[in-house]
């Protein structure tokens, strides 16, 4: 990789085309999750939801950590083709062996056969993703145009086969099909953009050099999403039945329409840090940038949530969901926390450091938990979202403050409190206009003005920003 690839932050055009894929597999998703009750049916949708959900469970590894990691080596390779190959091969018996365990989960739960048989229909699409080199070369490259145009032929072949499906009135099974076939074939177009190189060849020593860097980036993960999304729903609905289950998750996702755009950026933003581990300094310059770009783009939007949030509720999710206001407000922190918080994660990636994270982040989730047990039964939903919030927030400190990990960390966070201030600010003088009016104009007018005024953004940010170039 040359000297000029190595001194871009992943923004600018690629990050832009990183952002547009996402949006488009999002949206895609989105229509077919909102489409298929009506074809399936209540008990066809049901039994699809059950098999995806408990196959995507095994998948973690090779969906999002082994690919991190392929894509941080593919990143500073001289050969990356050679290496996606086999790297593919690795990720594909690591999606294998996630089926079979999957698939042992959905026959002892359901004692079904049919519904096994589907979920297998179901592991191919996720082996095809899995086994493909190309997704992983291209984020490698930063040649983010192609990899948006693979992921749209992908999603739009699948919403034909989908269309097919349901124009013969198929079920469970077609259903699925349709979309594994769509990903078996992402595999020639993905060859066709890429070019030749990458075969699929056994690596038993790559093998246990991905394992041994992945596996603690997905125990980061699953830490999380056990406390967060397993231990305190459980709790809620223990002690204050289903619905207090639903003001949490109806928070939630609003607070998610926020985050995607980190993790958006991150299919850019981490092959460049991968690249600019290898000078001094250069990966926390490079996470530097990110993280003020993302605090720019993302601050004023968890501020609007946090104070128009009954608003936002009944506009967005009914007038059912009015009550979750004080959940969305504690919650909308986690749209700044999950920015500064995946340029980290990615940033300790990088950098070889992810058993620190780990360590780190299974605190952090234990201390969910705790807080949790101490603040559900007298607040609710709310003390859920105020433990998830305490303990992001906690790690993140833990982080800037531990040896090995706090010189990389703090100047990550720094960059995002003086964008975050005059976020506050701004949304602060919306407030005083009053109503959906102010926020618009807080948004619209007095924050890009005060942006510029205070000098948190001049002219040569927005025009290193756009060519995605990193700050001297």
């Amino acid at each position: 990789m040359t000297d000029a690839a190595r001194a871009h932050t992943g923004l600018g055009r690629e990050g832009l085309w990183a952002l547009a894929g996402v949006v488009t597999e999002k949206l895609v998703a989105l229509g077919i999750a909102l489409y298929l009750p009506r074809h399936l049916g209540l008990d066809g949708y049901g039994e699809y939801a059950l098999v995806l959900s408990t196959l995507a469970v095994f998948q973690a590894l090779p969906d999002a950590s082994l690919e991190a990691v392929l894509v941080t080596r593919l990143a500073r390779a001289p050969a990356p083709a050679a290496l996606a190959g086999r790297g593919a091969f690795v990720r594909l018996g690591a999606s294998l062996a996630g089926a079979a365990l999957g698939l042992a989960v959905l026959l002892a739960v359901t004692g079904d056969r049919a519904t096994a048989g589907a979920g297998a229909v179901g592991a191919l699409g996720f082996a095809a993703n899995a086994a493909s080199p190309y997704r992983a070369i291209l984020r490698a490259r930063l040649a983010l145009g192609r990899h948006l145009v693979l992921a749209a032929a992908q999603a739009g072949l699948a919403i034909v086969l989908l269309a097919l499906v349901v124009r013969a009135e198929g079920g469970v099974v077609p259903v699925l099909a349709a979309t594994s076939a769509a990903s078996v074939v992402g595999l020639v177009l993905g060859r066709a953009l890429v070019g030749p190189g990458a075969r699929w060849a056994a690596d038993a020593a790559l093998a246990r050099a991905m394992a041994a860097d992945a596996w603690p980036f997905a125990g980061t993960t699953l830490s999380l999403v056990a406390a967060q999304q397993v231990v305190l729903p459980a709790l809620l609905v223990r002690l204050h039945g289903p619905g207090a289950v639903g003001l949490l998750a109806g928070a939630q996702k609003l607070v998610e329409a926020v985050g995607f755009i980190p993790q958006a950026l991150m299919l850019s933003v981490l092959p460049a840090l991968s690249a600019a581990a290898a000078r001094p300094g250069g990966a926390v310059a490079t996470a530097r940038e990110a993280t003020r770009v993302l605090v720019v783009a993302i601050a004023p939007a968890a501020l609007v949530l946090a104070v128009h949030a009954r608003e936002l509720l009944v506009l967005a999710l009914g007038p059912a969901l009015a009550p979750a206001a004080p959940v969305l407000r504690a919650l909308a922190v986690v749209g700044v926390l999950g920015a500064t918080g995946t340029v980290i994660a990615n940033l300790l990636l990088a950098l070889g450091l992810q058993r620190a994270l780990l360590r780190v982040t299974i605190g952090s989730a234990l201390a969910m938990v705790a807080l949790g047990v101490a603040l559900v039964p007298s607040w609710g939903a709310t003390g859920a979202a105020v433990a998830a919030v305490v303990a992001m927030a906690s790690g993140q400190g833990a982080l800037a403050v531990g040896a090995r990990t706090g010189p990389d960390v703090r100047p990550v966070l720094a960059a995002a409190a003086r964008p975050l201030a005059v976020a506050c600010g701004s949304v602060a003088a919306g407030a005083a206009v009053g109503g959906p009016v102010g926020a618009l104009v807080a948004i619209v007018a007095i924050y890009p003005a005060a942006l510029v005024a205070s000098r948190t953004v001049t002219r040569a940010d927005v025009a290193r920003w756009r060519t995605g170039e990193a700050s001297s």
